[in-house]
């Protein structure tokens, strides 16, 4: 009677193995608060180029009957400087969207690492450090974004992907893939912790971006476009799966000959798909 009480109880411990990654899921985690703030980009992303498509329609409504565009009419009314500046704060948006949730792991050790009066101060720092690096490289790349805009239509875009594919399979992308997974101790409290934790964000940060500058440059012509969304879901997923997976290289080759198939796609004409 005994042995079956046992028995009972040991069948009742175990549990289904579909609850494993729903317990995950469903556990505290305390990089939370940062994918929710990426969650929040994205429906700002998605909301801004709703009502950009529709005011996308209005104005080719408006180019369809020769009106002037604003910019035309008032002169000065819109300056170079500020439209940079839209296009910065957009490419930060961009940034906290698609590269904030590559670096959950290494937000998640400076939270573990810190203690706890001070780990969202922490974390905090990490990410201002790290999202600085790729707004600093956006800013860079989108200052010269005239030259690649005056290419034939799909020209610009084939050619970022097909450099993207090709670095993709280069020993510096490996490299630089290694080096995002290193983590690093962190000082407990003080000075020393604040300036460990940048120095933490800023190495992080430059890892990622040596490995992720390529798919970025595809972001940045791609962006604006009628199919940015799909372009920023497509390179979101390559960034996370390399930045999670045990074994990056399978999903890094992978990526590279997605990213080739696309270059291809967007080099053929509309007539070439009309068949299918």
């Amino acid at each position: 009677m005994t042995v079956r009480g046992t028995t009972a109880r040991a069948a009742s411990r175990v549990r289904p193995l579909w609850t494993a990654p729903v317990r995950r899921l469903l556990r505290p985690r305390v990089s939370l608060v940062f994918e929710l703030v990426a969650v929040a980009a994205w429906i700002a992303l998605i909301a801004s180029a709703v009502t950009g498509d529709s005011h996308d329609g209005d104005r080719a409504g408006a180019s369809h009957h020769h009106m002037p565009a604003p910019h035309e009419v008032h002169g000065a009314s819109v300056s170079a400087s500020a439209s940079a500046s839209v296009n910065v704060a957009m490419w930060a948006l961009m940034s906290v969207a698609m590269m904030l949730p590559a670096a959950v792991p290494a937000l998640v050790h400076v939270g573990t690492n810190s203690l706890r009066w001070r780990r969202r101060r922490a974390m905090a720092t990490f990410a201002a450090v790290y999202l600085a690096v790729w707004i600093g490289y956006g800013a860079l790349l989108l200052a010269p974004a005239q030259l690649w805009a005056r290419l034939p239509e799909g020209v610009a875009l084939a050619c970022a992907l097909a450099l993207a594919a090709a670095w993709q399979l280069t020993v510096h992308k490996r490299r630089a893939l290694r080096d995002c997974h290193r983590s690093s101790p962190l000082p407990p409290s003080g000075r020393r912790a604040v300036a460990g934790t940048c120095r933490f964000g800023l190495r992080q940060g430059w890892a990622c971006l040596r490995s992720c500058w390529a798919l970025m440059l595809v972001m940045a012509v791609a962006s604006g476009g009628n199919g940015m969304l799909v372009w920023m879901a497509v390179l979101t997923g390559i960034v996370i799966t390399e930045r999670l997976a045990r074994t990056p290289r399978r999903p890094t080759r992978l990526a590279a000959a997605v990213l080739a198939v696309a270059a291809l796609a967007v080099l053929l004409p509309d007539t070439a798909w009309r068949w299918y």
